[in-house]
């Protein structure tokens, strides 16, 4: 049955839950959540984003995906994440990804409506659900400034114009965060449920506090993405434990790494209340 429409999920206005994307950069991450969502009954989504694109290949990302995702009854979803290039959306369309995300946040708004337009287009044909941007989520920086924030008018007007199934919105929270520390702008979420028809995705999940995100599950977020955090705890374990096992088998060192990314998965499943979901 794997991988699943994301539209089939039911995520819609009145739920109370968030299905959790998690970027996998190789096969143990993906068994990993894969792992996390079979043992939790939680759906998730596998997403594939252009570092790991570009250490792994696309074509070789994505097929271990699809065959770890069949591995659960549980509904997986596998996603193209950030991608501002038409035709590496095709591509990864053409192996299998159900769900793609276009960014054009960064382009002036008319350019990131038309982009999306065509790529909405594009995804529709292979029976996939599309991703957009409004406002801008930064890279390493220490705070959002209130210019970069999702403006709900706009957010209407790219949804209704683009047809996106869902729509990222910026709220305070910035990608690369290695630590939890930053809070959301509640209030202006709930605006942004209050208009936008389109489920709501944050990013940048990994930096932002366990009760800002319980918040935001309540005040509408549907779709949440984490990355950073699954490699700092990857990177954390893999490190003591050559230190602690300097003799081990590189493969047992392999499931530890498993085992502590699908704790971590878990953890993540239970703040977003998308477990037994399945």
């Amino acid at each position: 049955m794997n991988p699943v429409n994301l539209n089939k999920l039911g995520l819609g206005r009145d739920e109370k839950w968030a299905v959790g994307h998690f970027n996998v950069h190789n096969l143990e991450f993906a068994k990993a959540v894969v792992k996390a969502a079979h043992e939790n009954r939680s759906p998730a989504i596998l997403a594939v984003g252009m570092l790991s694109i570009k250490y792994m290949g696309l074509t070789s990302l994505v097929n271990a995906c699809r065959i770890i995702a069949g591995e659960t009854d549980v509904p997986i979803a596998l996603h193209l994440d950030h991608c501002k290039d038409l035709d590496m959306v095709r591509q990864a369309l053409e192996l299998g990804v159900n769900s793609v995300m276009f960014d054009g946040s960064a382009l002036p708004y008319e350019e990131n409506i038309a982009k999306t337009k065509e790529v909405v287009k594009m995804a529709r044909d292979y029976g996939a659900t599309t991703e957009g941007e409004v406002g801008i989520v930064p890279h390493g920086t220490d705070s959002v400034s209130q210019k970069d924030m999702t403006d709900p008018n706009m957010a209407v007007d790219f949804v209704e114009r683009t047809a996106v199934d869902f729509v990222a919105v910026s709220l305070g929270s910035v990608h690369g965060m290695k630590a939890a520390g930053a809070s959301l702008d509640q209030e202006l979420l709930k605006t942004l449920r209050e208009k936008v028809k389109a489920p709501l995705v944050l990013h940048g999940a990994s930096g932002v506090l366990d009760d800002q995100i319980k918040d935001a599950v309540a005040n509408g977020i549907r779709k949440i993405n984490v990355n950073t955090g699954l490699q700092v705890v990857c990177k954390n374990v893999l490190s003591a434990r050559f230190k602690t096992h300097p003799d081990s088998a590189l493969l047992q060192d392999f499931e530890c790494g498993i085992e502590a990314i699908a704790a971590a998965v878990s953890q993540k499943m239970e703040l977003f209340n998308s477990m037994n979901k399945a």
